[in-house]
């Protein structure tokens, strides 16, 4: 009858190793703290960060979703719209994750003032609505205001655009363009409020209007560009753009998230998150090697002790596992040392952001407005770096213990 390993040896014995040299271990249990803390800090001031700026660039113009006719958001025409029916804007209200919705008019045309013509993009908007999606209203800039109910030959301008035409406010400009009839749409509209979003794209070309005038200056009969939608939680997105799509599946509509409407700061995150992954692998190879380091000078200095073990009876078994406890130890330990340092400073920038204020100018000149960068921490991120470094330095510790487990006896023992 075999005998059952008594595992409460091989934990006291793997125990007792951890702290034969405590030098070693105390700088080993560092190397796993730092670098566990580094991971989950680093990554928790990424995800706040590209929250941040996800949040406030489709705060400015773009929503999280938006439906069009399929085909608009390639060729950006008029000729692509849709009419927005009970039925869908029904279906829109009934949606839990829909905070509010703006039923919007895109197209692109020429602004006249005095004898310089530039190009731009004509929004058209129901100010009421947009002001729940966006937040344009909030970034008109002193001596101005936004756009009103009431408002039907008003408009709102770029402070790029205003500047590049020389105009201020109070000021007419002259709007020409193409109607959805294949007409000429024309209007001379007065300047109530410049605006300044930080993005150069939105403050060098965009001009808003009402939509109520819009309605007739380019001849809509009811029909819009685009139904621009904002979530209660970002992080929905997907899951409520799938279920839009199924919703109006077979109606010729396209449903487009922030991801697809914006794919340079897509690929701009992308980027980062791939420069964040090399980080992480050097930091766990270096941890890991010296998890591996501890375990080998510490099996190597017990080479005698352990021929002695297994001379007396002491399994191969048992010494490998031995071995493979010890490093769960230490890791074990650093982890959770590193797991509550690196939460500590998440939780800690997360209600102080790391602040670039000084460097706004700067930033602005790459479309972002923020200047300050809050820590977002998440429990899967503590989980998810806590067991990636725990699982590598048990397995870097396979080949010491491996080698600890074949010594034999009698060569063990004779080893000074």
């Amino acid at each position: 009858m075999m005998k059952k390993p008594n595992h409460r040896i091989e934990l006291t014995l793997g125990w007792r190793n951890v702290w034969k040299n405590r030098r070693r271990t105390v700088l080993t249990l560092l190397t796993i703290m730092v670098g566990c803390s580094m991971i989950i800090f680093m990554k928790a001031v990424q995800k706040g960060a590209f929250g941040q700026m996800i949040e406030d660039a489709v705060s400015a113009n773009t929503g999280h979703i938006q439906i069009h006719e399929a085909g608009f958001w390639e060729n950006m025409s008029i000729d692509y719209a849709l009419m927005p029916d009970k039925s869908m804007l029904s279906r829109l209200r009934s949606i839990p994750s829909i905070e509010a919705f703006s039923i919007r008019l895109h197209t692109a045309g020429f602004i006249s003032s005095g004898s310089t013509t530039e190009g731009a993009v004509i929004q058209a908007v129901d100010p009421d609505r947009e002001r729940a999606v966006t937040n344009i209203h909030s970034r008109i800039l002193p001596g101005g205001r936004y756009l009103q109910k009431s408002d039907r030959k008003q408009t709102v301008v770029g402070e790029g655009l205003a500047k590049n035409l020389g105009v201020r406010v109070g000021d007419t400009i002259a709007m020409i363009s193409q109607g959805f009839d294949g007409s000429i749409a024309a209007a001379n509209l007065t300047v109530v409020g410049l605006f300044k979003t930080d993005n150069p794209e939105y403050d060098s070309a965009l001009i808003i209007l009402p939509l109520s005038q819009a309605m007739e200056t380019f001849t809509m009969m009811g029909y819009v560009n685009s139904i621009t939608l904002r979530l209660r939680d970002g992080m929905t997105m997907e899951a409520t753009r799938d279920r839009l799509r199924q919703a109006f599946a077979g109606r010729g509509l396209e449903v487009l998230g922030w991801d697809e409407l914006m794919p340079d700061m897509v690929q701009f995150i992308d980027m980062k998150h791939f420069g964040t992954y090399i980080f992480e692998f050097i930091l766990f190879t270096l941890v890991a090697f010296g998890v591996m380091n501890t375990i080998q000078m510490s099996v190597y200095e017990r080479i005698r002790e352990l021929g002695i073990m297994m001379a007396i009876g002491t399994t191969p078994g048992q010494v490998r596992r031995m071995v493979h406890l010890e490093s769960l130890f230490i890791a074990l330990i650093g982890v959770l040392l590193g797991s509550s340092l690196g939460s500590a400073l998440s939780l800690y920038f997360t209600f102080n952001p790391l602040d670039y204020s000084s460097l706004a100018d700067q930033m602005s000149v790459w479309g972002i407005s923020m200047t300050k960068f809050p820590a977002r921490l998440e429990l899967s991120n503590i989980l998810s770096t806590s067991g990636m470094m725990l699982i590598v330095s048990v397995l870097f510790t396979i080949s010491p213990a491996r080698h600890a487990s074949r010594l034999r006896p009698i060569e063990a023992i004779r080893k000074l």
